[in-house]
């Protein structure tokens, strides 16, 4: 389950795009410094991964920016402002 602003966002699906574009992603984020496909969520056997899809101002995870990283029940990530948290129920 990822938490955006409140609202639970089920990632029901092997690649769940987060970004800008309403058409183009499962989670819209309204921000101009969010790229339109800014990072997306992976189902690879089993383990969900976070993945950075070539956006301008990246994904930060405890300050460091990241490519792909596998993600743990509790995990924050950053997309410019936006804090995103994921909880595996």
């Amino acid at each position: 389950m990822l938490y955006y602003r409140g609202s639970r966002n089920e990632v029901n699906k092997d690649r769940f795009i987060i970004g800008r574009g309403k058409q183009s992603s499962d989670l819209t984020i309204k921000d101009p410094n969010v790229s339109r496909q800014h990072a997306m969520v992976e189902c690879v056997n089993g383990q969900y991964f976070i993945v950075d899809m070539g956006s301008t101002n990246g994904i930060e995870y405890h300050g460091q920016r990241l490519q792909r990283k596998p993600i743990a029940h509790g995990d924050t990530f950053n997309i410019c402002d936006h804090e995103l948290r994921f909880l595996w129920e």
